[in-house]
């Protein structure tokens, strides 16, 4: 069974959510960001996506 309230409460769901939206406003509303500004943007939350992943793994691992 799928726990809502932790998926809808995780950090790393609202980081990928808050990007998406960004990358719709700005070319929907078109912002006129640069591409470098927008590739940036979506590095540092990928970067942010991958470490929270991998404290998830590591502090599983120390779990077991």
């Amino acid at each position: 069974m799928v726990d809502w309230k932790q998926k809808l409460t995780s950090r790393k769901f609202w980081m990928v959510v808050v990007g998406a939206v960004f990358l719709v406003l700005n070319q929907g509303l078109n912002l006129g960001l640069d591409e470098e500004t927008i590739t940036a943007f979506i590095y540092l939350i990928l970067g942010y996506v991958f470490a929270e992943g991998a404290a998830d793994i590591v502090s599983r691992f120390k779990q077991d």
